[in-house]
């Protein structure tokens, strides 16, 4: 028998090559965009700590903290927020009002940096700040 009667079986070295080279493209697409998921999932787990801290740290005040005017920081456990709380007295226009409310409106502000892992050093991160109004009572002199 001469070799038209029987058809090459199998893939040449070539086809072989193309087929792995354009496999390696598929994976290395793939792992872009699974490596861009993970940043973006461990991006937004900073975020959402960093919102619970400052909602926590503004809850907190007037009821585990005095309201008192001043400024207050720390750190998160594992390092990586650092926070701030700042109260200081909200100016109200009480006009010529001759009797003094009870309550007084002091302006409370909770900021929270987030330093994500993924973070270059100099970096310092995703910023959270909330502010709100808490009424207090006025101190008597």
């Amino acid at each position: 028998m001469s070799r038209l009667q029987h058809p090459q079986q199998g893939f040449t070295l070539l086809e072989v090559i193309v087929a792995v080279v354009i496999a390696a493209l598929c994976l290395a697409a793939l792992s872009q965009v699974f490596a861009t998921g993970v940043r973006a999932a461990s991006t937004s787990s900073d975020y959402m700590r960093a919102m619970t801290l400052a909602q926590s740290l503004l809850a907190g005040v007037g009821v585990e903290k005095t309201a008192a005017d001043g400024s207050e920081s720390g750190t998160s456990i594992d390092g990586r927020l650092q926070w701030t709380v700042t109260i200081s007295p909200e100016p109200t226009d009480e006009g010529e009002n001759l009797v003094r409310p009870p309550l007084e409106l002091k302006r409370v502000r909770a900021r929270v940096v987030a330093a994500s892992a993924n973070d270059a050093p100099g970096n310092r991160g995703r910023t959270v700040e909330l502010v709100t109004l808490l009424a207090v009572p006025r101190q008597t002199p």
